[in-house]
């Protein structure tokens, strides 16, 4: 199966900012937090997810076009911000036993300068990432991979697979991918930047995955399942 990024992105765009608006309008939750449970892992990030929230999609919602920058100091201070947000979610960690729900679970106790999630990207130009589901208590530039939400319906149509949440989806990718799976990722920058759940920062393309099939592994291995 080959993806042609450049060709879906628009389409991947547009359907994520139509599908979080009609969430907007729907004060019920999906069936769909309920609808998988987790995977059994092994891996240092729980299967477990505290029920201290609501699930549901930010209210902030972007129609910005994907216009990443290639600015090589703006990727070098948000590696930076990645940095600060990884030594915030590893204590976090030690003391819930858990990783967060949201950013805003890290604020102010584990993180108490916010500017941390602010990329240099939207700084200069006050776009924060063209799609996916922000923080809905706080603003960030990022993208959080463990959010107990839903995964997108525009989503799930390059991804088949049952319904579950996004952090329900992320544990099973760690059972291909281990830690190396994204806990934060920031979209803004060509490559993209991610924050691994080992607490790695590296650039991939905007399909992360593709950094990690082999002749062994393949991109339908990461799919929902």
């Amino acid at each position: 199966m080959r993806i042609h990024i450049r060709r879906l992105l628009p389409i991947v765009i547009a359907s994520i900012c139509a599908s979080a608006w009609a969430q907007e309008s729907k004060p019920e939750s999906s069936p769909a937090t309920s609808a998988a449970k987790p995977s059994a892992s092994g891996s240092s990030a729980s299967t477990q997810a505290p029920d201290n929230g609501v699930i549901t999609a930010s209210a902030v919602v972007n129609t910005n076009e994907y216009d990443p920058s290639t600015d090589s100091n703006e990727a070098v201070g948000c590696k930076k911000n990645l940095e600060k947000i990884a030594a915030a979610i590893e204590v976090y960690r030690k003391d819930n036993h858990d990783i967060p729900n949201w950013f805003s679970d890290l604020v102010p106790k584990y993180l108490a300068d916010t500017n941390a999630l602010i990329c240099p990207v939207t700084t200069r130009t006050g776009l924060q990432s063209a799609f996916g589901t922000l923080d809905p208590k706080i603003r960030s530039s990022y993208l959080y991979e463990f959010s107990p939400t839903p995964i997108p319906a525009v989503v799930k149509g390059s991804w088949p697979g049952p319904p579950m949440t996004v952090r329900n989806w992320k544990q099973q990718q760690m059972k291909v991918a281990g830690s190396n799976v994204p806990g934060v990722r920031c979209l803004l920058h060509e490559p993209a930047l991610n924050l691994s759940v080992g607490g790695q920062v590296y650039e991939s393309p905007v399909f992360w995955e593709l950094n990690f099939t082999n002749s062994t592994t393949k991109l339908e291995d990461f799919s929902p399942h």
